[in-house]
């Protein structure tokens, strides 16, 4: 599958496949932790379970978009099961519903609840081969927002600046108030709506997603205290603890725990497990 995504609305980040092709065993991806995008994910087969701190949920054949996570998730996969994600850009959601995504937080929702129209315009479609139609429609609903492209506009320039590599969360956060002329309370109302996290917990995770990713394909010399510095965490105990709440354990284990993380550099990977 070649996927030339310079085609399609820049809010469309990555694709990546997990598929289960054996007849005869579920199959678990790991531990695995947000990056701050949603997923719009295509079941095709028996289906797959999430398993979270607060339980599991099972989804059988369908589309569905994946939340924020501020906790860790892992997937089992049934037999003969495939899963594609189209990763989008955090404030993309907003663009197909004006559905509170706080609600979506550290849950899988039926693509019909958010948006039934696009829904209706997907579901017979095939992943497998007709990927090129699924981006063309998708794009399309981007394209024409349902919610108030102010507002889109507003968070994605606030998650532009929490993204851009301010290690302190308040100099980030002065810039984006500075730059939009709102009060505090009026700019974080609307990007728990729309991100479905507060801006302060959006960037810790978006922070230990980048120590995590740098830990998993970086120098292997380079020490997670050093990361946490660079990612501005500056108190070692907190950031340990604020890690310890995404993944389940600790930065030192990370890179040989069972654990499952994409790489940031790839538009399309496909995972056969």
């Amino acid at each position: 599958m070649q996927v030339a995504l310079e085609k399609y609305h820049p809010y469309i980040r990555k694709i990546w496949v997990l598929e289960n092709k054996t007849q005869k065993l579920k199959k678990n991806t790991g531990i695995m932790i947000g990056d701050g995008r949603f997923e719009m994910v295509f079941v095709t087969g028996k289906g797959y379970r999430t398993i979270r701190p607060t339980g599991s949920d099972f989804f059988s054949e369908g589309i569905y978009l994946g939340g924020q996570m501020d906790r860790p998730l892992e997937l089992e996969i049934e037999q003969d099961t495939s899963l594609l994600s189209i990763k989008l850009e955090p404030w993309a959601a907003a663009s197909l519903s004006g559905f509170d995504f706080k609600q979506a937080l550290n849950r899988t929702v039926p693509l019909g609840e958010i948006n039934p129209e696009l829904n209706r315009q997907l579901q017979y479609l095939l992943p497998s081969s007709q990927l090129d139609k699924i981006l063309e429609r998708l794009s399309i609903a981007l394209a024409d927002p349902i919610s108030s492209p102010k507002d889109i506009q507003l968070v994605k320039s606030c998650c532009q600046i929490l993204d851009s590599g301010y290690a302190d969360f308040k100099t980030a956060r002065d810039l984006y108030l500075k730059n939009n002329k709102l009060s505090t309370r009026s700019i974080e109302q609307k990007f728990s709506r729309t991100i479905g996290l507060s801006p302060q917990k959006y960037s810790n995770g978006i922070r230990l997603r980048k120590v995590s990713e740098e830990l998993k394909f970086g120098d292997p010399s380079t020490s997670y205290i050093s990361l946490a510095y660079k990612y501005g965490f500056f108190d070692q105990p907190h950031f340990v603890n604020l890690f310890k709440a995404y993944w389940g354990f600790s930065p030192k284990k990370i890179i040989n725990s069972d654990t499952f993380i994409t790489n940031p550099e790839e538009s399309l990977r496909y995972y056969t497990m």
